[in-house]
């Protein structure tokens, strides 16, 4: 149960069993973003925003349990050496009461300066959400380039296409996932389909009493859809520094990837929605300092990451002041920042 209560500035709410999660569109941590994609759609991963381990279970040597489950109302493979019939979800390796992301299209793309386009070949919905990168030359800035703040793209969708307005010429990563959570159509279809779409030969793991032709949430595996791989992941503590460097290493041959971090801040509280907390996790963003200080043009707040074929390097600024200023009396004050204690990333990768 959730103990919620309104005010003006928005919903606070207690709980020994939730987590609690503000989403404000009227802050301006990044009031310099002029695409504010932030606002478009949300996409939540379920993953660990902390030093939590990703919940798993290691593969076990063969030992005569069964591991696939088909009945008529779910399909189920377990990961090696576990019992199907009572494996966790962490000892799944898919179950189609809970279907992973469909990335239905993926590609890395050139971008001309201005408007350009990317057919899709297929009507899109609108329950889909684009994961992108957009990017110059082999390295990825991410959540945003900390030079030029004005770069990247505003993107929409339209009939089949995913249009694209650039600020410049460019290059552009991205994964189109679609997220269909509505009920099994009813027929008959065996959960193992075959065909050839036109272009190449498909094989489909369906979700068993789907209809011919079945609907996308019918559809647990496609051949023609890449699987999410995480590459890499883990959590570092952030030391104090101006610039400071933490350089992740990862497997990226046959893959192109994306980073996914999470920021790890101690506690806090807001007067306006009545609220605190012993912890929390935000999303990566850059902050620039208006006026430099000391030879800082990052605040401690500010975090980003700069991505290559084979390595994420995570630059941090705790220590760093929160803002530097004129008041009224046109004496130069400082404020302190909320930088990170720790950074949990993950990156993730699809074959290319």
């Amino acid at each position: 149960m959730i103990n919620a209560s309104e005010y003006s500035g928005g919903t606070s709410w207690s709980s020994d069993f939730c987590t609690a999660v503000q989403i404000d569109q009227n802050d301006d941590i990044d009031a310099f973003n002029p695409f504010s994609t932030r606002y478009r759609r949300l996409v939540v991963w379920d993953l660990p925003g902390n030093n939590t381990p990703i919940a798993d279970a290691p593969n076990l040597a063969p030992n005569g349990t069964k591991t696939i489950r088909i009945a008529n109302n779910a399909m189920k493979i377990a990961k090696p050496g576990y019992n199907v019939d009572t494996a966790t979800y962490a000892q799944l390796a898919f179950d189609s009461t809970r279907l992973p992301v469909k990335v239905i299209r993926a590609a890395d793309i050139a971008l001309p300066s201005g408007q350009s386009f990317y057919e899709c070949g297929f009507p899109i919905t609108d329950n889909v959400a684009l994961d992108v990168h957009f990017y110059t030359g082999s390295t990825i800035m991410y959540p945003n380039n900390p030079v030029d703040l004005k770069f990247g793209a505003e993107y929409w969708f339209d009939g089949t296409r995913i249009y694209f307005d650039a600020t410049q010429a460019m290059r552009a990563r991205f994964m189109l996932y679609l997220e269909d959570n509505s009920a099994p159509t009813s027929g008959t279809y065996n959960v193992l389909r075959q065909f050839n779409d036109g272009t190449q030969d498909v094989v489909q793991f369906l979700r068993p009493g789907a209809s011919n032709p079945p609907s996308w949430a019918d559809i647990i595996i496609d051949t023609r859809w890449p699987q999410v791989q995480i590459l890499a992941e883990g959590y570092f503590n952030v030391t104090s520094g101006n610039g400071n460097v933490v350089d992740i290493a990862f497997d990226g041959t046959g893959m192109f990837p994306m980073v996914k971090y999470m920021t790890y801040h101690g506690g806090g509280s807001n007067f306006n929605t009545n609220s605190s907390w012993q912890n929390r996790v935000r999303m990566p963003f850059l902050d620039i300092l208006k006026y430099g200080y000391q030879g800082q043009s990052h605040t401690g707040n500010s975090t980003y990451c700069e991505l290559t074929a084979n390595n994420a390097r995570f630059r941090t600024f705790r220590g760093n002041v929160g803002d530097y200023y004129e008041d009224d009396n046109f004496e130069w004050q400082t404020d302190g920042a909320d930088p990170p204690l720790g950074i949990r990333y993950y990156i993730l990768g699809i074959p290319v």
